[in-house]
């Protein structure tokens, strides 16, 4: 069977194999010497040996320089397959090279070789390896810290453009100098994911219940919604931390002018059209006020505009132009005729003609008007 490691050791890229450190669902870490020190190295599962394999939502929206390479990886060929598998590899090394150095607590990157991730040893303050998160003694009054520290790891890489996508307690290390994040193979970019917003909630919301379940008077619920709006509209740092607040209702949910109103800057909300003390609605004079005024007058309040309803056709009263006929006598005068009636009208009888001469009855007269369709005089 071909070790991983070996290429690395042929390459006098590590020393020496000291010990397996753990295995998880997507690959085995072992500690190796490599330059006179202790680095832990990562060796990725092949895809048909790992347990989570459902990873077509996480590589929504990545790509890759070489435009070939990323055709063949479109198609599903067997070297697009490959190279799908190399660049799910090289992700986390890359995430952890640009994480380390915006100052996200992660494992410090060492190297990325054949495959295989070097990267420092987290320890704890024993110096001994940091146990996970779900597996650490944590006490009551640390769960509230150990939640505002992985929030704002959380935030320090959103800032970053990514997201962790599979955060839990079992994907941080309670580290010597605070948790420490690892496993970023599945990262999100948070830019180019259609799912990126329910990643980073369900991340963080995962954390802290986790947290809540040691300590029940943990606060924070909707710290996940107002960070990610604070992304949306560029206004998030690395140092930037949730009010606490719940964030204001999305446009599609906000209350049409004369409902009330939110309750702004602490208002009661319970007079109608106002919005409580500081209601917006209230304040600029175009909600509840102006719906009183009208109902004090007498005159219904207006009803907000709903979807127009297709008319049948001929429903609407269309007039229609008359036609009026000109004829001239031989003697060159003219003369305004009667507007002709609209077709299949039945004319009573001793109608007279256009030039007011009397119509005789019967068939002659009919026998006539056809002539003088035709064209005859």
């Amino acid at each position: 069977m071909h070790d991983p490691l070996d290429p690395l050791l042929a390459d006098g890229v590590i020393d020496e194999i000291v010990a397996r450190l753990k295995g998880g669902k997507e690959a085995d870490v072992w500690l190796v010497r490599a330059g006179g020190q202790t680095v832990a190295a990562k060796v990725y599962k092949a895809r048909q040996a790992r347990s989570f394999k459902n990873d077509a939502a996480y590589k929504e929206g990545r790509k890759v320089r070489n435009t070939r390479t990323q055709r063949a990886m479109d198609r599903g060929s067997r070297f697009g397959q490959a190279a799908a598998e190399d660049a799910w590899k090289e992700k986390e090394s890359d995430a952890l090279f640009r994480l380390h150095a915006a100052g996200v607590r992660v494992p410090r990157p060492v190297l990325f070789h054949e495959g295989v991730l070097l990267m420092e040893v987290v320890v704890d303050a024993h110096g001994h390896p940091a146990p996970r998160l779900v597996d650490a003694p944590i006490a009551r009054e640390q769960a509230a810290g150990i939640y505002a520290d992985v929030r704002r790891q959380a935030v320090g890489m959103l800032s970053c453009g990514l997201i962790h996508g599979d955060l839990s307690p079992y994907n941080v290390l309670l580290g010597s100098q605070g948790p420490v994040v690892i496993d970023l193979p599945q990262v999100v970019d948070a830019a180019h994911n259609s799912q990126a917003e329910k990643f980073f909630l369900r991340d963080l919301e995962g954390i802290r219940r986790f947290c809540l379940s040691i300590d029940p008077t943990l606060a924070g619920e909707g710290d996940g919604r107002e960070i990610w709006q604070a992304y949306v509209r560029r206004e998030l740092a690395a140092d930037f931390v949730p009010t606490g607040r719940a964030p204001p209702p999305r446009r599609e949910e906000r209350p049409a002018p004369g409902q009330g109103g939110h309750a702004g800057h602490g208002g009661h909300g319970g007079h109608p059209g106002r919005g409580g003390h500081g209601g917006h609605e209230g304040r600029s004079g175009q909600g509840g006020r102006g719906d009183q005024r009208q109902q004090g007058r007498g005159k219904p309040a207006a009803t907000p505009p709903g979807p127009r309803r297709p008319e049948p056709r001929g429903a609407r009263n269309v007039r229609v132009p008359e036609v009026i006929r000109v004829e001239r006598l031989p003697h060159g005068k003219p003369v305004a005729a009667a507007p002709t009636p609209p077709p299949g009208t039945p004319r009573p009888p001793g109608t007279p003609r256009p030039d007011g001469t009397p119509r005789p009855e019967g068939a002659p007269g009919r026998r006539r008007r056809r002539r003088r369709r035709r064209g005859g005089v």
